[in-house]
């Protein structure tokens, strides 16, 4: 087979019967990786990431801090290189998510940082059926407590940084709107959100995990009364509870990490990859890593 000479053109120009089997992939296995389309600057990653993914959109309600590198294209590379980004759904803890999310490498990492995908499905079905039950059953009320401004000591993204807008009467009618409940507080934007813990994906219509519960739970010895809605007015932070209000125990969430340490799938960068992601369907992550490393992701 001779040299394609311009590879990115490649994925940007896909017939319907290429497009359908990239979908059809995706839908099966919940993640897909190109390698060999040369996809390095960010120019190219936002051309074939709209040919792929259609109208990109915003990381507006993020935690993440994660800043635009141009558009809507992203930084993904994280900001402390030294921890693991552990498994999550983008968003999930949002009243909106994407679907599909784009991934792609221009500078590989001296050492490490390999993103990690997790089938949601496989979580699922090696989990104690109780577990599945719970968070099927009960779903997650996530908490965020967000600051009115940048810098706050806790870490915690401000509010204007998180839904990318100082208009306060913007933030809290769609907040008001989107979430479960909001209010302003003294300190910040405090909401709720109230969401499933598992869905059903594909066109089998598989049972799935779907939620960062393990991410967001306090350990009560050093939060305690994370149920207390009156006591998250004083705190600034994220916590999620079932979404009765009660506590998740620690049991669960011991079982949960062990569950997602088993399916856990690391994606070796080269230059140029690409990882396409339904966001449903299968979780992400990253390795720890050294040295310089640039990975863009897109959202839709």
């Amino acid at each position: 087979m001779g040299t394609v000479e311009n590879p990115v053109k490649t994925l940007t120009d896909l017939d319907e019967v290429q497009c359908n089997a990239v979908k059809t992939l995706l839908e099966e296995t919940g993640a897909v990786h190109f390698r060999g389309f040369n996809v390095l600057t960010i120019d190219e990653f936002e051309e074939v990431a709209e040919a792929l993914l259609g109208d990109l959109a915003a990381y507006k309600g993020g935690d993440a801090p994660r800043k635009a590198e141009r558009g809507l294209v992203y930084n993904a590379s994280g900001p402390d290189r030294t921890r693991a980004v552990r498994a999550h759904n983008e968003l999930s803890y949002a009243p909106w998510h994407p679907g599909t999310l784009l991934f792609g490498c221009s500078i590989v990492a001296a050492e490490g940082g390999a993103t990690t995908v997790f089938d949601g499905s496989r979580v699922y079905s090696i989990l104690p059926p109780a577990v599945c039950d719970d968070f099927t059953e009960r779903g997650i009320t996530y908490i965020q407590h967000l600051p009115h401004a940048a810098g706050d000591p806790s870490g915690i993204k401000s509010w204007p940084e998180t839904f990318e807008t100082e208009d306060r009467d913007q933030v809290i009618e769609h907040c008001q709107e989107q979430y479960t409940s909001a209010k302003w507080t003294p300190i910040g934007l405090l909401t709720t959100n109230r969401t499933p813990g598992t869905i059903e994906v594909g066109a089998d219509q598989r049972p799935a995990w779907f939620n960062q519960a393990h991410i967001w739970r306090k350990d009560p010895a050093t939060v305690p009364d994370v149920t207390d809605m009156d006591r998250w007015e004083s705190w600034i932070g994220y916590g999620a509870t079932f979404g009765d209000g009660t506590e998740i125990p620690e049991e669960h969430m011991r079982q949960v990490a062990e569950a997602l340490a088993a399916c856990e799938v690391p994606v070796q960068w080269e230059a140029g990859d690409l990882l396409l992601v339904d966001n449903r369907a299968a979780m992400h992550g990253r390795k720890p890593y050294s040295g310089e490393r640039q990975v863009f992701v897109a959202f839709a």
